[in-house]
């Protein structure tokens, strides 16, 4: 058992916040102001000792049906030189019990106890029951109460006893009434917690109900008063025993004043918990059978448990007490001691099973020690975390990965008031079927309890669908008190720092700001977009939906504020979005150029900067398809002609940097399906791009992934005149011959010679040769190797000038147009065989010779004046 009060004064000093609030006991005056207590203060208030923590006065009736004992119906009462006394009193018998009277007034007399006699066998044990009982309900020691009955009291009509308190040689009175047939007679106890107000405690006894077939039963502490209100008709038998409490040691003697200061601090500590935090678990560190917990309620646990239940029911005289039987699976493998609890059973105080009424305690319950955030139980975490409340270890299973299983017994105590409040601390649907309520009720009061769990509880915070609707319902409210303005920042503050807002809530913030004015909400806004862990790692769509609410708040908003808003979203979306979890960015491109084209008077260079270097980030593991989204969007930017160019070109140029290296690492089949798709005029689009702002180190990489394969090839050129057409398709497919085809042949290093080779049943192999590939681009388009690029250069210059082309490359464009080989290179005025001597390709250079042997003349004498001074100088 645990220590007495006046054995722990001094542990009151340890109390806390409960010194603060020994003048406000009501919980029922809980506003703003309220200094809440903490669980810890109801663990030091259990320790401080469950002794003495019960009710100044106990009634009930004796049937069995409650968790009080039952006491036998039939009697066997009779009354010396009387006999036998029916239960309820008839008529005749009325008169010979007010004969036997000792004493009598106001219709009541009383009979001493030497004259009565109980013949039941049943009675004296069902009697211990019963005292047993009251001792916990009046939070003393069973052990140490005894019951010694000292009259019969017998009322009629009319009958009634005064208000009065017993002999303080006694600890109190118990009251037993006898099956009576009667109306009135209101049993009223006073505890003299307060001397000029005393808390009183009316019990009417099964008057004019159950009263005649059952016994009923009163307590109440010495120091207490009580009175009978007049019996309105019939009679009433009842027994008064008196207490009498074996004093041990130097403990006082047990009284309702020495009960209301034990059960005061447990009280305060209760009732000063916050609404989300009202509900305590105390562990029993035992398993109690679900049977006998069903069949005898809290009467089936120890003396030691009993005690703290009775605590708990007195102390939290307005709350649920439950008996909870819990499972806890904890893996004990290496690294891993996770623990897993869940609720097997729930009964009510008298046994009643109510697990499944119960059901919402699955969420809400916590069963980590009050030290943690959230924790109910009231209890330390002494030598292992997870398990050091809940007993011996019932079982282990698994070998490598073991897994221990405990199962245990605790006592549940909320206060039923706040079940909303409760129910919503985890948040999850709880929160959403609130709101919706709130919402279809319009009941503002519930949205304020609301509010202080959200505000209480990072858990119970709102989604965005919650978090819209409850704005909604304001905006459309007539009121626009300042009242309403403060529940809109309270709603917006109370959104989940997981959650971001929608379209629909952004919009419906738009609309509080029409109703309401920006300056009631700016700082809530500003909270909102500022908040760390709301915006890091998130995609662009993320942050572009933030950039389209700080513009529509722009057009709304005069001065400064607007614009800081779009630029503080736009920053964010340079600092903090994530660009490597894009995978379709089609999306993410229209909502840019719709707001470019709805927006048009705000200057945007600023976002698409930003836009376009988060592509530009991404590339290393971006997506085909985000590729061409890319494409997509740098293209219309140039048609709008919003921008200046110059302000996209290094844009360009790091695109072009950026598909080539991208590009070789999707899978073959993908990118030719999309050069055979609907893609395909993007696809053409982003190698215009390439060809146009690319380097030779981009071009060669593009010439390079579209010379692997020959489908991936055949279906590249196809593309390009399908979607230039016949006048700007062969432009762009000399210019890709040029700077990316050239360089390279058709051979086992680059390409794959397998899918270039040409097989046929009982036909031998056609191996591609090293310049299939040019062949097949000027068999789809002979004239490009005639024409010059912008400058002025024909395609046998770019073969004989690249130090990669093979002889067979330049020999393939050099016979669709030999008269190429006499015309100069207009970048180095070198003839083509020229050209192709400066890089080592001498057989090259000497075929192109033959085709006009008079090109030497034109550079003896450069040859002579070399010779000449080689000879002198030899």
């Amino acid at each position: 058992m645990m220590s007495s009060p006046s054995s722990n004064a001094a542990a009151a000093a340890d109390i806390g916040i409960l010194a603060q609030n020994e003048h406000s006991d009501d919980a029922s005056s809980m506003d703003e102001k309220s200094v809440w207590s903490k669980r810890w203060d109801v663990y030091q208030s259990i320790e401080y000792g469950t002794d003495y923590c019960g009710n100044c006065c106990y009634a009930d009736i004796a049937d069995g049906s409650t968790t009080s004992p039952a006491l036998p119906p039939i009697i066997g009462l009779s009354i010396s030189g009387m006999g036998n006394v029916s239960l309820p009193v008839v008529d005749e018998q009325m008169s010979k019990i007010k004969a036997r009277a000792a004493s009598g007034e106001g219709e009541k007399y009383g009979i001493d106890a030497s004259k009565i006699k109980i013949d039941n066998p049943q009675w004296d044990e069902s009697l211990k029951k019963i005292v047993e009982n009251v001792a916990h309900k009046l939070g003393v020691d069973p052990s140490y109460l005894t019951a010694e009955l000292e009259e019969l009291i017998y009322m009629e009509k009319g009958g009634y006893i005064e208000r009065r308190n017993d002999d303080e040689d006694m600890m109190g009175s118990l009251i037993i009434q006898l099956p009576s047939r009667f109306t009135g007679g209101e049993l009223t106890i006073y505890n003299p917690a307060e001397e000029d107000d005393w808390e009183s405690f009316k019990f009417t006894l099964g008057a004019g109900k159950e009263s005649a077939y059952s016994c009923h039963f009163a307590c109440h502490f010495s120091d207490c008063e009580y009175k009978m209100a007049k019996l309105r008709s019939g009679a009433r038998v009842l027994l008064r025993y008196a207490l009498h409490y074996k004093q041990v040691g130097e403990n006082e003697m047990p009284t309702a004043g020495v009960v209301n200061k034990s059960r005061s601090l447990f009280k305060k500590s209760l009732n000063g918990l916050s609404p989300p935090d009202r509900m305590v678990l105390l562990p029993l560190e035992k398993k109690y059978d679900g049977i006998a917990l069903a069949k005898f309620g809290i009467t089936a646990l120890s003396q030691e448990h009993r005690q703290k239940a009775e605590a708990l029911l007195a102390a939290g005289a307005d709350w649920e007490l439950l008996i909870v039987n819990a499972k806890l699976v904890r893996s004990c493998g290496n690294g891993d001691h996770s623990a897993i609890t869940s609720i097997t059973d729930v009964f009510d105080e008298s046994g009643c099973r109510v697990t499944s009424k119960m059901s919402w305690l699955a969420n809400t319950i916590d069963f980590s020690s009050f030290e943690r955030d959230d924790g109910m139980m009231l209890a330390f975490d002494c030598y292992d975390e997870s398990v050091s409340n809940w007993g011996a270890c019932k079982s282990t299973t698994g070998g490598s990965k073991p897994k221990q299983t405990y199962q245990s017994t605790f006592l549940l105590s909320y206060d039923s008031a706040f079940e909303m409040e409760l129910k919503c601390r985890v948040g999850g649907e709880e929160v959403a079927e609130v709101c919706k309520k709130i919402v279809k009720t319009r009941d503002y009061g519930l949205l304020d309890r609301l509010l202080s769990v959200v505000e209480a509880k990072e858990k119970s915070k709102f989604d965005v669908k919650s978090c819209q609707i409850l704005l909604q319902m304001l905006v459309k409210s007539r009121n626009q008190s300042i009242s309403r303005v403060a529940l809109v920042n309270k709603i917006l503050s109370g959104l989940s720092s997981s959650e971001e807002p929608d379209e629909l809530l952004y919009d419906t913030i738009i609309d509080a700001v029409d109703k309401f004015g920006h300056n009631c909400f700016g700082e809530s806004i500003e909270v909102l977009l500022n908040d760390f862990e709301r915006k890091v790692q998130k995609d662009i769509d993320f942050f572009l939906k933030r950039i389209e609410f700080a513009l529509k708040l722009n057009t709304r908003i005069e001065g400064e504020a607007g614009l800081d808003y779009l630029e503080a979203a736009t920053n964010d979306l340079s600092r903090y979005a994530s660009a490597y979890s894009i995978t379709d960015g089609t999306d993410n491109v229209n909502t840019i150029l719709s707001m470019i084209a709805t927006y048009h008077d705000t200057d945007l260079s600023h976002v698409v900067d930003v836009c376009l270097n988060f592509f530009h980030r991404g590339t290393k593991r971006q997506s085909l398809q985000v590729l061409m989204d890319r494409t997509h969007l740098l293209k219309q930017l140039i048609a709008t002609n919003i921008f200046e160019f110059e302000s996209l070109q290094s844009s360009l140029v790091e695109f072009a940097a950026d598909f080539t290296r991208r590009v070789k690492s999707f899978e073959y089949f993908k990118s030719e399906a999309k050069l055979k798709g609907e893609g395909k005029d993007i696809f053409i689009q982003a190698a215009d791009f390439v060809i146009e702002y690319g380097t030779q180190t981009e071009w060669d990489k593009f010439g390079k992934w579209s010379i692997k394969t020959m489908g991936l090839f055949s279906a590249l050129i196809d593309a390009v005149m399908n979607v230039r057409g016949p006048v700007l398709g062969p432009v762009l497919l000399r210019d890709i011959l040029n700077k990316c085809l050239l360089q390279y042949s058709i051979n086992g290093r680059d390409t794959s010679i397998r899918s270039w080779t040409v097989r046929k049943r009982n036909v031998r192999d056609i191996v591609p040769t090293r310049s299939l590939h040019v062949q097949k681009v000027l068999e789809l388009c002979p004239g490009i190797v005639q024409t010059v690029d912008m400058d002025k250069r024909l395609p046998l210059h770019y073969a004989a000038a690249s130090a990669t082309a093979s002889f067979d490359v330049i020999m393939e464009v050099f016979k669709a147009c030999e008269d190429a080989a006499s015309i100069r290179d207009p970048m180095t005025g070198l003839f083509p065989f020229q050209l192709a001597a400066s890089n080592g390709n001498y057989k090259a250079s000497y075929s192109l010779l033959l085709a006009n042997p008079n090109l030497v003349s034109s550079g003896i004498k450069v040859s002579d004046r070399k010779r000449k001074r080689s000879s002198s100088a030899t």
